[in-house]
């Protein structure tokens, strides 16, 4: 089965945008396909749960939904965060959410090297 990892670079300032890609990553594991997601850039902010907590598409979705629902029933899946994109905006492992990890594009690379892995950027 073909596998979605979801590189997320939009950050809290394009709300709706940063929301469909949670929305997009949830919609993928429920069908079994999601191989994972790394916040680089901006996005680290998702990573925050107080920003996340605020961040809603035009439509009303609301991201922290969406990585709420990836956090119950997605367990086991990589879930980065960049690591120098953190240390440069100062956010440390004790600021995000337990479901996010500290990772590297390397990381990220081995994952996307696998047979069957596509990448989407949001």
């Amino acid at each position: 089965m073909q596998k979605v990892f979801f590189l997320v670079s939009c950050g809290p300032d394009e709300q709706s945008k940063a929301t469909r890609a949670f929305q997009f990553a949830k919609l993928a594991a429920e069908r079994g396909a999601l191989a994972g997601m790394l916040l680089v850039d901006d996005a680290v902010y998702l990573a925050k749960p107080e920003i996340a907590d605020r961040v809603r598409a035009v439509t009303g979705d609301s991201l922290a939904d969406h990585a709420g629902w990836l956090r119950e029933k997605a367990k086991g899946l990589p879930f980065y965060v960049c690591t120098p994109c953190c240390h440069a905006r100062g956010i440390t492992t004790e600021d995000i959410d337990p479901m996010w990890v500290l990772g590297t594009g390397g990381q990220t690379m081995d994952l996307l090297i696998q047979d069957g892995v596509t990448c989407l950027s949001f």
